[in-house]
C-alpha cells in the first residue's frame, strides 16, 4: 500500500513563467516504487480578447520578420493559449527522468521493472536519501494557475 511522502499545492501567475520549483524529500530507507501524481489547472486561457495581444506579441518576437504580418492576420490559429508545466526527478545519485508532457493531469511510476516505469524515467532501485522533484513552469498565460503534487512510496 503506497504511503504519502510529500503533498503540496501552489498557485502561479504569469510572473512565474520560465521558473523552476523544486521540492526535496528524504527517504529513510529504500522503497520498491515511487508514484508521482501531478495536476494543474486551468490548462487553457479561454479569453479571446485578452489572448490577442499576447499572441501578436509572440508573433512579433519569435517569427521571421518576412512572415510576421501574415501570421498576425491569422492570429486566431494560435488560440487558445495554454499553460505548460512539466516535471523532472532526481534521485540521490542524479537525474532519474522527466515528463515533458502537455497533459494537465499526470501519473508516473518509478521502480526497478522497466515495463512498469513511466516513459521518460529511468527504471531502477528506489534508494534511501534525498530526492528532488522539479516543476518547470514553462508558461502561465492565465491570471493564475493552481497545481498539486503528490509523491507516494511503496515499501519493499
Amino acid at each position: 500500500m503506497p504511503k504519502d511522502i510529500i503533498a503540496v499545492e501552489g498557485k502561479l501567475t504569469p510572473l512565474s513563467s520560465k521558473t523552476h520549483i523544486t521540492y526535496q524529500f528524504h527517504l529513510e530507507h529504500a522503497l520498491s516504487s515511487l508514484e508521482i501524481d501531478f495536476r494543474y489547472a486551468p490548462k487553457q486561457f479561454l479569453d479571446r480578447e485578452a489572448s490577442q495581444p499576447l499572441i501578436l506579441e509572440a508573433i512579433e518576437n519569435y517569427s521571421e520578420p518576412a512572415w510576421a504580418e501574415l501570421y498576425k492576420k491569422q492570429w486566431e490559429n494560435y488560440y487558445p493559449l495554454q499553460n505548460l508545466l512539466t516535471l523532472s526527478l532526481d534521485s540521490p545519485s542524479g537525474f532519474r527522468g522527466s515528463a515533458h508532457r502537455h497533459a494537465p493531469e499526470q501519473r508516473h511510476m518509478i521502480c526497478p521493472d522497466g515495463s512498469k516505469t513511466s516513459p521518460g524515467f529511468i527504471a531502477g532501485d528506489v534508494p534511501s536519501g534525498v530526492w528532488k522533484v522539479t516543476i518547470s513552469v514553462h508558461c502561465v498565460v492565465t491570471p493564475d494557475c493552481r497545481y498539486e503534487l503528490l509523491v507516494r512510496g511503496t515499501d519493499q
